[in-house]
């Protein structure tokens, strides 16, 4: 991987961690919401089946006395957990930056893509044609094929002929324009 797309890279891959710890956190709550008397104490090994007993146990009277709980508290519903804000963040969070980070991926794969073509393109090019190509770059593309023998100082007959290569490789389009030919680059090519 080249050293530019290094930052894109990056990019591409915080995405994809961000996305993932928030799919993961919403798929343990969803987990949670449905099957929550299964969850297991990790250090104990065995379920939690009420935690409000286990509260109890664990800790003196007077310090349950110091906090006033209310006696009638409903439990959430799993729909209710699920379409909670928290958890409605979590599952668009995890989306987002997952979508982002195939977006991020798609574009630097394209312009690695660009730059290897126009690399290869430019390796198989004789001397006329690198310069033919130039000379358009520097037109923004469009240029009189008169005006191309007289920028390059090649002879008509060697841009002609320079001229149909790029022609059959696709690389520029010739129309006719009065006593002459405009000469287009193509912008899929190059």
């Amino acid at each position: 991987m080249e050293k530019k797309y290094l930052r894109h890279s990056i990019v591409m891959i915080l995405l994809f961690f961000v996305g993932g710890f928030s799919m993961l956190l919403f798929l343990f709550q969803l987990y949670s919401a449905f099957w929550g008397e299964e969850t297991f104490n990790f250090f104990g090994g065995k379920p939690v089946q009420n935690i409000s007993e286990e509260l109890n146990r664990s800790y003196p009277d007077d310090f349950n006395r110091s906090f006033p709980r209310e006696r009638n508290v409903q439990p959430m519903t799993p729909e209710a957990i699920l379409t909670s804000p928290f958890s409605l963040m979590l599952l668009f969070a995890g989306i987002i930056s997952t979508v982002g980070g195939i977006s991020v991926w798609q574009l630097t794969r394209e312009k690695e893509l660009k730059s290897m073509k126009e690399d290869i393109t430019s390796l198989l090019m004789t001397p006329e044609e690198k310069a033919i190509v130039d000379e358009l770059k520097r037109a923004n593309g469009k240029m009189n094929q008169n005006q191309l023998v007289k920028r390059t100082g090649f002879s008509k007959v060697r841009i002609h002929r320079a001229l149909v290569r790029l022609e059959t490789r696709k690389i520029i389009k010739k129309y006719p324009y009065g006593l002459t030919n405009k000469v287009v680059l193509e912008k899929t090519s190059i």
